[in-house]
């Protein structure tokens, strides 16, 4: 399965899903995704963090994705994450970053 950016419209909430080629978790990620953008609107940003233009994020990602994030705050959704985890993060919900557990 081929990932690719899905947006609605400017002005709805922006994510940024960090993902690589080839990796079944973010595929499942992207999918949680889809699902909840028919509750909730969202731009979604997905970042080949293994791009030659994105090689400075593959030290801080390489081992976290799949990784939600918001890019107007510096809160990021680690996985594993479920859909219910998905939405409180988008309501502002801190849940704790399952990277440093």
């Amino acid at each position: 399965m081929h990932l690719r950016p899905f947006v609605y419209n400017r002005g709805m909430e922006k994510v940024i899903l960090y993902t690589k080629l080839n990796c079944h978790l973010c595929q499942e990620a992207y999918l949680m995704l889809m699902e909840i953008t028919l509750d909730i609107p969202l731009e979604i940003d997905m970042v080949d963090i293994t791009h030659a233009h994105n090689s400075h994020l593959q030290d801080k990602y390489a081992f976290r994705i799949p990784v939600l994030a918001r890019p107007h705050s510096k809160i990021e959704l680690d996985w594993p994450f479920t859909p219910a985890d998905i939405k409180a993060f988008l309501a502002g919900s801190t849940l704790p970053s399952r990277a440093a557990l």
